[in-house]
């Protein structure tokens, strides 16, 4: 197979499809509630982590520096609106870098942050990969898969963590909620049946 064949292959143009739809997603988040944003989350993020290994396995040989795209403002934007949507749930703590296991300690973070990580890392993949030069393919592709593998890769698994943690307790807390308006309104039906029999 040529390089440019496996640089334009279907699996490579549906990877970089997928991370488009990812950080636009972030760019505009929904206006509903938290619990279908940790849906979609779990759903793209699991796409993204699995669909990445469907990428060539390609060395970078043209730059020394990929060129970026996201610049500061874009991110501390995209940072300060997940953070917001997030809310009280944004905090939690989790080791500080999994990459890095002989020096593990417990610290606070942020899952806004990690998820701005991930759009930045992204974002100026799928940029610079859509200049549509060879060179700029081949390095887009090497750098995603070196960043991803010593960077962000776990931080889309942490993510992917607590965003499980946080959909389990909401969905409890609303069964919870519903059984006991359904006790309620069963006591409430009963009381009344006992009042009407009173009334006979």
């Amino acid at each position: 197979m040529k390089k440019i064949d496996s640089l334009i292959s279907p699996q490579t143009k549906g990877f970089v499809t997928l991370c488009r739809r990812y950080f636009e997603y972030l760019a505009k988040l929904p206006d509903k509630k938290i619990s279908d944003f940790w849906m979609v989350q779990l759903q793209m993020l699991s796409e993204i982590y699995s669909g990445i290994f469907q990428l060539p396995s390609i060395t970078a040989r043209y730059s020394s520096e990929v060129e970026k795209f996201v610049s500061e403002r874009e991110y501390n934007q995209i940072y300060s609106n997940l953070s917001s949507y997030i809310g009280a749930l944004d905090k939690f703590f989790d080791f500080n870098d999994l990459s890095h296991p002989g020096a593990l300690k417990v610290v606070e973070v942020s899952l806004s942050e990690m998820l701005t990580d991930v759009y930045q890392e992204l974002k100026d993949f799928v940029m610079l990969y859509e200049t549509e030069t060879l060179e700029n393919m081949n390095d887009a592709i090497a750098d995603c898969f070196d960043t991803f593998g010593r960077f962000w890769g776990v931080k889309l698994l942490s993510a992917t963590r607590i965003i499980h943690v946080n959909l389990y307790q909401q969905r409890y807390a609303e069964a919870k909620k519903a059984s006991q308006l359904d006790d309620e309104l069963e006591e409430e039906m009963a009381e009344n049946d006992n009042y009407e029999d009173e009334e006979l």
